[in-house]
């Protein structure tokens, strides 16, 4: 399928801003951290691996991990979880979450993401979440053109788009203070 990579967008001026996990070193954009939300392998309901408390590496394996159309190294599931324990398992890409969803429960595979997406399936019985590990964490940042972070408009996007995402996406936390949870998150005991 047709990749579409939106920070090289962004550096040639089509773009105006990006929501990414991913830091380019050196590429003349700024990055502010918006907020930290957990990576979770999402599973069926009856699938073998559902009764597992935690999942390490191994018990993928002989999975079929079902990804968005993008390179595997972006993958925080990838470069902090599988790769570094020389794990590789099939991979399957599929373009939208909604039909990644429906490919879960389903059985066609497995996948990991962000627990915030996915809880709502979760609560309606569709899927169910497993931690990775000690738990996979990734942080979700605003990326602009250097220099434009310091734009009125620009900063205050970037603080309303963070406050609005901690007061109301469970099970994520506020980059800008560390400490701090989003509402939801407190209310689910997160």
């Amino acid at each position: 399928g047709v990749t579409f990579d939106p920070q090289p967008a962004l550096q040639q001026g089509e773009l105006d801003l990006v929501m990414t996990s991913d830091i380019l070193p050196r590429s003349g954009l700024h990055y502010s951290p918006m907020f930290d939300f957990e990576v979770r392998l999402v599973l069926a309901p009856d699938h073998p691996l559902a009764g597992k408390p935690h999942i390490e590496p191994e018990d993928l394996s002989d999975e079929t991990l079902l990804i968005y159309p993008v390179q595997r190294q972006r993958l925080d599931i990838w470069r902090h979880f599988l790769q570094p324990a020389g794990v590789n398992p099939a991979l399957k890409n599929v373009d939208n979450t909604l039909l990644l969803i429906q490919m879960v429960s389903a059985r066609m595979g497995i996948a990991a993401l962000p627990h915030w997406v996915v809880e709502s399936f979760e609560r309606q019985g569709l899927v169910v979440t497993k931690t990775l590990g000690d738990g996979l964490w990734s942080r979700l940042y605003a990326a602009v053109r250097d220099g434009e972070q310091r734009q009125a408009v620009t900063e205050a996007f970037i603080r309303s788009a963070r406050q609005h995402a901690c007061d109301h996406l469970p099970f994520v936390r506020d980059a800008a203070r560390p400490g701090a949870t989003g509402a939801k998150a407190l209310a689910a005991g997160v």
